[in-house]
């Protein structure tokens, strides 16, 4: 799947699997198969193509050692515990922030089957060109916290909310310098949006692969 072809940068690729999947039935988003490999292995191909470390933040990581242990990319994988189980996706982006070796995170949803590094990079660099704490995607009018790149500098914000029991991500966005890339900054780079399409359900993925999970 890996088809971003540039050199790995000094980033952190982050993968939140530690979610309840309520609404698949308790089946995991991540080991969903598509296209013959997991939601999981297809994402560590495409952030292990341009991060330097890989993090997967689960409760669980029992169910997901086989795929991290079969991944043949060259940048390392950790899989860590959030720090406050339970606590949505906001809980995962400080044990991200808290444990990764660099500066800047690639933060994905594991059930992003389409993650890109090109989206990524492009959103790097929109960032960096204007020192922002953090650049996400803005399609079709809605903003895409869930594959977005944050500045470790976010978890003073991310930990005040978790005291405050704030536990919306555009709660954060709302509280750190922000980039936001729409669809005209993506058609310029010829970049695709599919890459913020998530797969919520059952319905969704039978929509996606044309059988139930």
């Amino acid at each position: 799947m890996e088809r971003y072809g540039g050199q790995r940068q000094a980033m952190t690729g982050v993968i939140l699997a530690g979610g309840q999947n309520r609404r698949m039935g308790g089946q995991s988003k991540a080991l969903l198969m598509y296209e013959g490999a997991t939601f999981l292995a297809r994402q560590l191909d495409e952030l292990g193509s341009l991060c330097a470390e890989l993090l997967v933040v689960t409760q669980e990581p029992e169910r997901y050692e086989a795929v991290v242990h079969a991944f043949s990319g060259k940048s390392p994988v950790r899989i860590i515990p959030d720090l406050q189980p339970g606590r949505g996706p906001l809980a995962g982006f400080q044990a991200a922030m808290r444990a990764a070796s660099y500066e800047e995170l690639w933060i994905a949803g594991c059930d992003m089957p389409w993650v890109d590094a090109e989206a990524a990079k492009a959103l790097s660099e929109l960032r960096t060109g204007v020192g922002a704490d953090a650049a996400v995607a803005k399609i079709d009018g809605r903003v895409h916290p869930l594959h977005g790149v944050y500045l470790k500098s976010c978890l003073p914000e991310v930990e005040r909310l978790l005291a405050e029991n704030d536990l919306r991500l555009m709660g954060l966005l709302d509280s750190v310098s922000l980039q936001i890339a729409d669809e005209s900054f993506l058609e310029r780079r010829g970049i695709s949006t599919e890459f913020v399409r998530n797969i919520n359900n059952p319905d969704d993925y039978e929509r996606l692969t044309g059988k139930r999970p």
